[in-house]
């Protein structure tokens, strides 16, 4: 979906019917004409889905071609919107293109009851979006209308498909790309999406390099579709046409990821579709954005503070620090420019690393004002990978493997399930029964299923996929501790919290309706006491505007910059009803005010924090406290 600015520049591109130079849309907008091309660079994309154009003359301009969507809705003249409009045409590809039907154009205006004169325009329209980088054609004779092409050209058109539907999301839906691309559940199939959605989040995130950021939507549209014709029966045939040689990495890669396809859904695919995949990767992988230089310094002291508020060294990763210099540049230049790049797996990372994700937040938050950016959820999350895996080559973690019958939904709910009773640094993977006697077992510290299976030399806990307490103390009775690296005694489990929390700056059975309410409120009070600066309330909101930071224990962990607090103190708010603050209703509230001088002390509160939050037993305390005093005191001890 485009940012504001790019909005603002379609519409201009849409006002014009003459060529104007990008100069005169970089004076309209009020930028410099560099990021004029870069967004003009990011539209041309966008309307391409829509079976548009940018029109370039050297020494003349640009100006936008082809059939627009909202003239043709207007053209039709029968009391049709653009929503009808819309949704005819995709019922229309669907029908051309997944259920390969043969389609005539009086049935289709019966159907629909619009005129055929308007089904014509409809196809014209469908067949530029379709042909954008394909060469499938429309094939009629006398027992109707349907699509032609090579199975590569199919591919192709479902991936224009795919782009056109998303890109029109915001009609149907507001929610980020992780919920549009529910969408293709429609076409695909959920369990498909799931499938591979899974299995290329493992990928990225153990080869966090292999693919940029900016091309992570492209594979995983790529991808789904190829394993859907695969499922239908369809292949790849002879030489997927590219200038591109995919080398061993990208080719052992896609084996990987068809192989585990394969053993989830139960299909079979050849030498010619892991050749199509890895061409893909290879034309998707990581290569740094030709932007400005930015100083290394900035990168080596993000780089440091992250150190310092994980409690981990992380100096002799070179790894890390090439990973991090190649990222971040490109990182604030598109923040800077406003180019937002939405991480389809930004859900999946804040539930299965949480910790990493919030200290990351916390922590870089004080470089918002010197860059002159505002980070957002999808560039944390691509950081976390980056932290994470660093972490895991430190083995400062524990890997493990959760064994379901299909691997996919129900290990996905279990791990959210164990992430919110252990939160730990710890990774997890996911493995299908039919994938096991693939398996070596012995890089995994433990091993639970939600079915009985028996694996040599090895203890399997076997769990109810809905993860009960029964099944959570024997967990715990294995021997299973989280977090290794950070391991607290139970009698100082909230030591680190209680050191920056006083009874001024807790609230118990107090009446707030809207978290708006809460911060707004609190801030003030918190200014008042010189313990922030005005402008934090300012950036508390901005925080939640990205991303809520609620959780479904009915709890909010709200946080801010950093560089606008004077005095470390975390504000806990028992709240007398719950609530709805963003997708979950809340009654307890921890919000974080870290000052720069405490930066270390970020993962050992967070820390503190999230073991009140993932216990049960403790939140029922803290929601019984009647006062201040008995609230402290549920805390933890000092």
């Amino acid at each position: 979906m485009l940012t504001k600015r790019q909005k603002e520049l379609l519409e201009l591109l849409t006002q014009e019917n003459n060529f104007q130079t990008v100069e005169y849309f970089a004076s309209k907008l009020g930028v410099s004409k560099r990021t004029t091309h870069i967004e003009l660079g990011i539209i041309e994309e966008y309307v391409q889905s829509s079976g548009e154009y940018l029109e370039k003359k050297r020494g003349v301009g640009i100006a936008l071609r082809g059939l627009r969507e909202v003239a043709s809705a207007k053209e039709h003249n029968e009391g049709s919107d653009l929503y009808d409009t819309l949704s005819r045409r995709i019922q229309i590809m669907n029908m051309l293109l997944f259920e390969e039907k043969i389609v005539s154009f009086n049935h289709l205006s019966e159907n629909f009851m619009v005129s055929k004169s308007s089904i014509i325009k409809d196809f014209e329209f469908i067949m530029k979006i379709l042909n954008v980088g394909s060469n499938i054609k429309l094939c009629s004779d006398i027992h109707g209308t349907s699509l032609i092409g090579s199975e590569e050209e199919i591919q192709k058109a479902l991936l224009q498909f795919n782009r056109y539907l998303l890109s029109n999301s915001d009609i149907y839906s507001d929610d980020d790309f992780a919920e549009n691309i529910k969408l293709l559940n429609t076409y695909y199939g959920e369990s498909l999406i799931s499938v591979c959605s899974n299995i290329l989040y493992t990928y990225v995130r153990e080869n966090v390099n292999a693919i940029s950021d900016y091309y992570v939507q492209n594979i995983l549209n790529i991808f789904i579709i190829l394993v859907f014709r695969i499922a239908k029966l369809n292949h790849l045939e002879g030489q997927a046409s590219s200038t591109l040689e995919a080398n061993i990495f990208f080719e052992e890669s896609a084996v990987r990821m068809l192989h585990k396809a394969a053993l989830r859904l139960g299909l079979s695919y050849t030498n010619e579709d892991v050749q199509y995949l890895s061409l893909h990767l290879v034309s998707n992988r990581f290569e740094p954005l030709p932007e400005d230089e930015i100083d290394e310094v900035i990168v080596d002291q993000l780089l440091a503070k992250v150190s310092e508020a994980l409690n981990i060294n992380f100096s002799s990763d070179q790894k890390l620090e090439e990973q991090l210099k190649n990222h971040i540049p490109p990182m604030i230049y598109r923040l800077k420019s406003n180019n937002k790049t939405e991480n389809p797996f930004t859900s999946q990372i804040k539930n299965e690393f949480s910790l990493t994700f919030n200290v990351i937040w916390v922590v870089l938050s004080e470089y918002e004002q010197e860059l002159g950016i505002s980070f957002n959820e999808d560039e944390m999350a691509f950081l976390t990978m980056y932290f994470q895996a660093a972490i895991e080559r430190a083995r400062m973690n524990r890997k493990i493997l959760i064994v379901c019958q299909m691997g996919i939904a129900t290990s996905e709910l279990l791990i959210n399930r164990i992430k919110n009773v252990l939160p730990s640094l710890d990774t997890f993977e996911i493995a299908s029964i039919p994938e096991l006697e693939h398996t070596d077992f012995d890089q995994y510290d433990l091993i639970i299923s939600t079915i009985k299976v028996e694996i040599p030399g090895k203890k399997v806990i076997l769990v109810s996929p809905f993860l009960t307490n029964k099944d959570i103390d024997e967990i715990k009775n294995s021997g299973y501790r989280p977090n290794k690296v950070n391991k607290v005694v139970k009698f100082a489990r909230s030591h680190h919290l209680k050191k920056f929390t006083r009874k001024e700056t807790l609230y118990v059975n107090s009446a707030f309706t809207s978290k708006e309410e809460l911060i707004t409120q609190i801030g003030d009070q918190l200014v008042n006491q010189n313990i922030v600066e005005p402008k934090f309330i300012e950036t508390v909101l901005e925080r939640e505007e990205v991303g809520g930071t609620d959780l479904p224990s009915g709890t909010a962990v709200p946080h801010g910059n950093s560089t606008c607090v004077n005095q470390t103190t975390i504000v806990v708010v028992k709240n007398s009803k719950k609530f709805k603050w963003n997708s979950y209703y809340v009654d307890i509230v921890f919000l974080i005010c870290i000052a720069k001088q405490d930066t270390f002390e970020t993962r050992n509160i967070l820390s503190d924090i999230y073991n009140i939050i993932d216990n049960n037993e403790q939140l029922k305390e803290l929601r019984e406290a009647a006062s201040k005093d008995e609230l402290y005191k549920k805390l933890g001890s000092d």
